[in-house]
C-alpha cells in the first residue's frame, strides 16, 4: 500500500519545497494573541491524474460491505519544533470497506484534491508571530466492484513554516475511529472522515493549544467548520472589503 502510494504522489504531485524562516516583530512583545489565531483557506482545489491498478486486483475475492474503517495512519506528526516531519507518501489515512486489506483493491479513484491553508498568530501590538501554510490532499471516489465512494490518501502537507524567534509551533494530525463512518447508504456508502489537527504554540510565557477539524467525504467533499476557520474567512472578507475602498478611494472619475 505505502509503496504505491509513495510512486503516485512522487510522480502525480509537483509541489514546491517546503521553506522554514523566522519572523521579526518588534522584540517589545513577543507573546501570542489567542484571539488572532486563524485559519484562511488560500488556494482552490486541484486534481492529478490516478495511475492504473494493480494486475491482480480482478482475482481478490469479493466481499459485503459492512464497515467503513481507517487501514492506515491514525496519528500523524506533521511539524515538530518548527520543522516538518510528515512523508506525505507513507503517512495517511483512509476509509475503506472492512474486510479489504489494501486500498488497491478499490478502483476509479478520483484526485488527487488539494486545498491550501494558512494558519496565522500576531502578538497584542498586531504583529505577525507565526505563519505556517500547509495542503490538505486526499484521493477520493473509490469504489469496490463498483459500489461506493472511500477515501485514501488523506494527509497535511506543511508549504512553509515561519515563526518569530522564541516561538516553538508543533503540528498532529489525528483521525479518531469513532470519526470513521458511513456519510451515505447501506446499499450506496459514501466514507466520511474527521481530521483533528491539533495545533501547539510555545513561547517563553505561553503553552497554546488549538484544534481544527476537517471533515473529508468519499464524494470529494470538504468541509471546515469551526472558530478559526470563521476568523479566517472573516479576515479574507474583511481585506477584500479594504481593496474594494481602496480601489474606488483611488478612482478618478472624467
Amino acid at each position: 500500500m505505502k509503496s504505491s502510494l509513495k510512486l503516485f504522489l512522487a510522480s502525480a504531485l509537483l509541489l514546491p519545497a517546503l521553506s522554514a524562516s523566522a519572523l521579526q516583530p518588534a522584540a517589545a512583545d513577543l507573546s501570542i494573541d489567542e484571539s488572532s489565531l486563524m485559519i484562511e483557506e488560500i488556494a482552490a482545489p486541484g486534481q492529478a491524474a490516478y495511475p492504473a491498478r494493480p494486475a491482480d486486483i480482478q482475482s481478490r475475492p469479493i466481499i459485503t460491505i459492512k464497515r467503513i474503517i481507517n487501514l492506515a495512519f491514525k496519528v500523524i506528526a506533521i511539524i515538530e519544533k518548527n520543522r516538518p516531519v510528515v512523508n506525505i507518501t507513507t503517512d495517511y489515512a483512509n476509509a475503506v470497506p472492512e474486510g479489504i486489506t489494501n486500498w488497491t483493491q478499490l478502483t476509479g479513484w478520483q484526485g488527487p484534491s488539494s486545498r491550501t491553508y494558512l494558519f496565522t498568530a500576531k502578538n497584542p501590538a498586531g504583529m505577525q508571530v507565526v505563519k505556517a501554510s500547509y495542503k490538505v490532499h486526499y484521493l477520493w471516489g473509490g469504489n469496490y466492484k463498483g459500489k461506493g465512494k472511500f477515501l485514501t490518501g488523506v494527509t497535511i502537507e506543511p508549504v512553509s513554516v515561519e515563526t518569530a524567534w522564541g516561538c516553538k509551533l508543533d503540528l498532529t494530525a489525528e483521525v479518531p475511529d469513532s470519526s470513521v463512518g458511513n456519510a451515505g447508504t447501506d446499499e450506496d456508502p459514501v466514507s466520511s472522515m474527521e481530521l483533528h489537527l491539533k495545533w501547539k504554540l510555545k513561547t517563553f510565557t505561553q503553552n497554546i493549544e488549538e484544534k481544527a477539524v476537517y471533515r473529508v467525504q468519499g464524494d470529494g467533499l470538504l468541509s471546515a467548520p469551526g472558530p478559526l476557520f470563521s476568523r479566517g474567512a472573516e479576515a479574507r472578507a474583511a481585506a477584500r472589503l479594504d481593496a474594494a475602498t481602496e480601489k474606488i478611494r483611488n478612482s478618478r472619475f472624467y
